[in-house]
């Protein structure tokens, strides 16, 4: 009897394998996290355009429980994972970072030059950039999963230009 189980297993495994084999593997792009290969902000900012989406830039520092939180709890929530894999890709710059950084202005520096111009100085920070290029939001601090998902809908929906705040704009969605 154990003989007949081990050769029924061994030859379920090979199937399982044979038919693992051929099936097709295509690899989707779901997350909206990347690793910037250069940190070239404007090319960044390009690149996600080209793809139909806009460049977010979370800015954190080690050892932030907030930013922790956002990356564990807040980012792979469904809710917001499926609406920024699809309209934005987003990019993480160290505040204290020592990584050579293209700001979106052309310049160059570090990661903490980076933060300084743009005056990041408690984390976590989020700045939302349209297709050529523009801040158009900035929050600073811990979003939970309806408010950062609001962040993104105020951004592709482009409430931004209708001069409406982005906090009034969370409050009227209550």
């Amino acid at each position: 009897m154990k003989e007949a189980a081990r050769l029924l297993l061994t030859t379920f495994t090979a199937a399982m394998i044979a038919v693992a084999s051929v099936m097709p593997t295509t690899v989707a792009r779901a997350e909206f996290r990347v690793e910037s290969l250069d940190n070239d902000i404007p090319a960044e900012i390009e690149a996600a355009a080209e793809e139909g989406k806009q460049l977010v830039i979370f800015f954190h520092q080690i050892g932030c429980p907030y930013c922790d939180k956002m990356r564990a709890r807040v980012h792979p929530a469904p809710k917001v994972f499926n609406y920024f894999s699809e309209n934005f890709v987003m990019i993480e710059s160290n505040i204290r970072g020592n990584l050579d950084v293209v700001m979106p202005d052309g310049t160059t520096g570090t990661e903490r030059d980076l933060a300084r111009k743009v005056r990041v100085r408690a984390t976590p920070v989020f700045v939302f950039f349209d297709k050529e290029g523009n801040n158009v939001l900035r929050t600073t601090g811990f979003l939970n999963v309806d408010q950062f998902y609001l962040a993104g809908k105020y951004v592709v929906d482009e409430v931004y230009k209708t001069k409406k705040s982005f906090f009034r704009y969370v409050k009227d969605q209550y």
